[in-house]
């Protein structure tokens, strides 16, 4: 596959530039299959952790290497805020940027610097040390920093001010302040969310050359990272010449809501083929007319209204959330997968995971597994998968044996359901799409194994479920039947 200008450890399709105002962009050199790697770079520009995955999180393999060998952190010695698994890990962080850190980290003792400062002091560090090649350096110099359009924004202009001119103090580089602001505010535009193989958030990451992707509500890819590999993976077929896009955002709600984010956070407004519909798509759309003051009732439930319950304890904040999806459902109008009734729901099944009410978090995320990512995300896609692999470490949880919460609204033994057959079902149907899915390889591994785990127990008293679908699909009617009759009472 020809590639013009290739970054180091970088596998990418041509740069060329984009049209309609979007500058540069990415490119198919050939045709891409769903699946496929679009680009996939081995080694970031940069990436830390969130102060709060500081603790349980290595900071050398990002968690890879940690969930296979199951090790026991150990705190770096010397400034004792970032962890590993070993030596190995900690010696490759170290030759990476962490000899040029740790001394400061040791300075601002007993506080830890915040992730976007930690992300913009190894930059500097790296640059000093001149550990980034010149074609680097030059594809992050082009990248875009809004500068003007933050400094109109004073929380986010004092926040690049403050973090620039607190590397500047720590690291004594040679590098101006407004050299460094220059790099704070391109990381505050082009970072990337870090997340662990099963998608978890774990830090912030940044490429130079992954940062040339434009956005499209409309998108042809999705992110994901393996440890410290980014994998941009095709969802749908792209055709040699076809511009790579992916999302910034979540575009599962209305075009309104997704404007004003991307005006808001990333300066531009979308002129993709979903916003040009304007608000003629499922997004945006009822299941009927009704009357405005009912609308506008449920209008009034926004997600980032309702998260505030978080702030609560769990059994409040689960009560508030099960009242909001009772209110939206009151609604007639209001389709279960419209926005912000599929995201209520996910924040229900964490309130729930939290709180250790494991049955309860089953028949909410079958009730997702099942009426909602169906119309939300195309099988490929990675959110499915992981609410699939969810879903299914639930069932593997019912099916070792429960206590019922005579509490709970819907007692599951009702419906004897075998949670053995579901979660053959689901890892089964999980193992089969994985050639195809958009996820990154340690989360097909994870499948694999638990799969083939689960199937040689299943083999091992006799059975062989692939041969058994008239008893499969018999379970599987008995949780439609639980779904339905969930949707009924909510």
């Amino acid at each position: 596959m020809s590639v013009r200008n290739p970054l180091p450890n970088v596998t990418t399709r041509t740069e060329s530039r984009a049209s309609e105002g979007m500058g540069n962009g990415l490119f198919a050199t050939s045709d891409i299959r769903v699946g496929e790697d679009v680009l996939h770079a081995k080694v970031p520009f940069v990436a830390v952790l969130d102060t709060a995955r500081l603790d349980d999180t290595c900071s050398g393999c990002f968690g890879k290497r940690q969930m296979d060998i199951g090790a026991e952190l150990k705190a770096c010695t010397g400034c004792r805020v970032v962890k590993y698994c070993d030596r190995t890990c900690q010696s490759k962080d170290w030759k990476f940027a962490h000899s040029g850190e740790c001394s400061i980290y040791q300075k601002v003792k007993p506080n830890v610097l915040p992730n976007n400062a930690r992300a913009v002091l190894r930059m500097v560090v790296r640059t000093g040390r001149g550990k980034y090649s010149s074609q680097e350096l030059e594809t992050f110099s082009n990248l875009e920093t809004h500068i003007k359009e933050i400094q109109e924004l004073q929380a986010n202009l004092d926040r690049v001010i403050m973090t620039s001119r607190a590397i500047k103090n720590y690291s004594e580089s040679d590098m101006t302040e407004e050299a460094i602001m220059t790099y704070a505010a391109k990381l505050e535009l082009n970072s990337f969310n870090l997340t662990t193989a099963i998608y978890d958030r774990i830090g912030l990451y940044m490429h130079p050359y992954a940062a040339l992707i434009n956005h499209s509500c409309e998108y042809n890819s999705t992110v994901g990272f393996d440890g410290e590999e980014l994998f941009v993976k095709a969802i749908r077929p792209i055709k040699k010449n076809e511009q790579i896009f992916i999302s910034y955002i979540d575009t599962t709600t209305p075009k309104e809501i997704r404007c004003k984010e991307l005006s808001e956070r990333y300066f531009f407004d979308c002129k993709c083929v979903k916003c040009e519909k304007g608000t003629d798509t499922r997004e945006d759309k009822f299941l009927e007319s009704s009357s405005k003051d009912e609308k506008g009732r449920a209008k009034s439930i926004r997600t980032d209204a309702i998260r505030q319950c978080f702030k609560h304890i769990p059994e409040e904040t689960i009560q508030k959330l099960e009242q909001a999806l009772h209110t939206l459902k009151q609604t007639s109008t209001w389709p279960l997968t419209r926005q912000p009734y599929a995201s209520l729901r996910d924040d229900l099944i964490v309130a729930l995971l939290s709180v250790n009410s494991f049955t309860r978090a089953f028949i909410q995320a079958a009730i997702r597994y099942l009426r909602v990512d169906p119309i939300l995300y195309s099988p490929a896609h990675p959110v499915r998968q992981v609410h699939a692999w969810i879903l299914a470490k639930l069932a593997i949880f019912l099916s070792q044996g429960y206590e019922p919460d005579p509490k709970d609204p819907i007692q599951l033994h009702d419906f004897g359901i075998n949670f053995h057959y579901i979660l053959w079902y689901i890892l089964a149907d999980l193992a089969s799409k994985q050639a195809e899915s958009c996820t990154v390889p340690g989360f097909r591994s994870l499948v694999g194994a638990n799969f083939q785990q689960v199937h040689t127990e299943f083999k091992s008293n006799g059975i062989d479920p692939s041969t058994a679908k008239p008893l499969v699909s018999a379970e599987w009617k008995k949780l439609e039947r639980l779904v339905q009759f969930a949707l009924d009472k909510e």
